[in-house]
């Protein structure tokens, strides 16, 4: 049994060895770039699986070229809209992800992370003082930051990391939580006294404001311009979800024209390029970028494969060629 990997991980050793128990052989690149299609189509040739990335597009038309022998593309990240689920499920191939605790933790810490540092204007004032030989002179008259405490979160995604993001910023820091959600969490509403609004209203009264909101048909670009432009200019956004959930344009026009306290944005495409605005933080798509959280998917994408080619059955599917669709 082979399984390709698009692209290595930071414990590539450790997965090809807990494979190699399992009588599976891993390949991978030599390249930490995101995998061309010509190379995953290469070397899906021999494999009875693809271990892919949430940057691999994994389209119909890749799943159509892909040999009868695939049998499984476990996904190396807690989303899976890289892939073509109903395509992949009609040629009689398992997708799973991984969704683990560690990841969801780390996600909203790095959410969290991100709501204090655009806050309190670090990233503003590291620039400027990267700029300077000496420290800046005190002027009451420099942009000031916003306090954290006692203030309103408005969460677009109460599900599993939004909820970690609402505790935190509930119990740390006193601030009531809002929240938009296709459905109810009343577990959060319980616990938080957290209380689910229409978007609009949400954007137009949160003093910070985070995506983690799943993307979907009918969640692309659900933070529309009308949305942006109905925010205070004292707000906080932050996005760690998927970048097509928000319209860029209208957002980076507004945080330019210095119409928002600042943005943290985790997910993104080339447009932010266009900023000129100071106060903003660009991470890259690293919110779950730990050892903890990275160990851990690296032991369930093994259980994922292991489950299919050995044992038949997946951890977390989510398609149902084998086993319920994971939630």
């Amino acid at each position: 049994m082979r399984v390709f990997l698009s692209r290595p991980l930071f414990n590539t050793t450790y997965l090809s060895a807990r494979f190699a128990e399992k009588g599976i052989t891993l390949t991978t690149t030599d390249s930490n770039d995101i995998c061309s299609l010509q190379t995953l189509l290469e070397h899906a040739q021999d494999a009875d699986a693809l271990i892919t990335h949430t940057e691999d597009a994994i389209t119909a038309e890749v799943i159509t070229a892909l040999p009868e022998r695939v049998k499984l593309i476990a996904n190396y990240g807690i989303g899976f809209s890289n892939i073509d689920v109903d395509a992949a499920t009609a040629k009689g191939i398992q997708v799973t992800n991984t969704p683990t605790e560690e990841a969801f933790h780390a996600t909203a810490e790095a959410t969290v992370a991100l709501i204090v540092s655009i806050a309190r204007q670090v990233p503003a004032l590291n620039t400027e003082r990267r700029n300077m030989k000496t420290d800046p002179a005190p002027s009451f008259q420099r942009p000031t930051a916003v306090s954290i405490r006692n203030k309103v979160t408005g969460v677009i995604g109460l599900g599993r990391i939004g909820s970690r993001v609402a505790t935190m910023m509930h119990h740390g820091f006193n601030n009531k939580i809002v929240y938009f959600d296709l459905f109810q969490n009343s577990d959060m509403e319980t616990a938080l006294g957290a209380e689910k609004v229409a978007l609009d209203t949400l954007c137009k009264t949160a003093d910070f404001i985070c995506v983690n909101m799943p993307l979907s048909a009918d969640t692309h670009h659900l933070v529309s311009a009308d949305m942006i432009n109905a925010m205070q200019n004292h707000t906080v956004f932050i996005n760690t979800a998927r970048a097509e959930l928000v319209d860029e344009e209208a957002l980076i026009a507004r945080v330019n024209r210095g119409e928002l306290h600042g943005v943290g944005l985790d997910v993104y495409t080339d447009l932010v390029n266009d900023i000129t605005a100071e106060n903003v933080a660009l991470t890259s798509h690293f919110a779950n970028f730990e050892k903890e959280a990275y160990l851990a998917m690296t032991n369930l994408v093994a259980e994922n494969v292991i489950g299919v080619l050995v044992d038949a059955v997946p951890a977390t599917p989510v398609n149902s060629v084998t086993g319920e669709p994971n939630d």
